[in-house]
C-alpha cells in the first residue's frame, strides 16, 4: 500500500513537472504570435495608408520606393558609396 502511495505521489510530481514545462513553452508561443500580430497590423496601417495616396503623393511614393528599394536614379542624380565604411 505504501510502495503504491509513493509511485503515484512519484507519478503525480513529474506530470506536474511535465505540465508545467509544457504551459511555459506555449506561453513563449503566445508571445512570439503576439508579437508577429503586432508587425502585421502594423505593416496592415501602412498599407491602408499608402491605398489613400492620390496625385503628388502617391508619385512621391513611388519615387521614393524606386529608389530605395530598386536602386533606381533621378536624371543627373549620383550615387556615391563611401568604401571607407565610414
Amino acid at each position: 500500500m505504501v510502495v503504491a502511495l509513493v509511485g503515484f505521489a512519484f507519478y503525480a510530481v513529474i506530470t506536474i513537472i511535465d505540465q508545467n514545462v509544457k504551459i511555459a513553452e506555449k506561453r513563449a508561443e503566445l508571445n512570439e504570435l503576439n508579437q508577429q500580430i503586432s508587425v502585421v497590423e502594423i505593416q496592415t496601417q501602412h498599407l491602408q495608408k499608402v491605398q489613400g495616396y492620390e496625385g503628388e503623393e502617391l508619385a512621391q511614393y513611388m519615387e521614393k520606393i524606386a529608389k530605395e528599394e530598386l536602386g533606381y536614379i533621378s536624371d543627373g542624380e549620383r550615387i556615391f558609396i563611401n568604401v571607407a565604411g565610414e
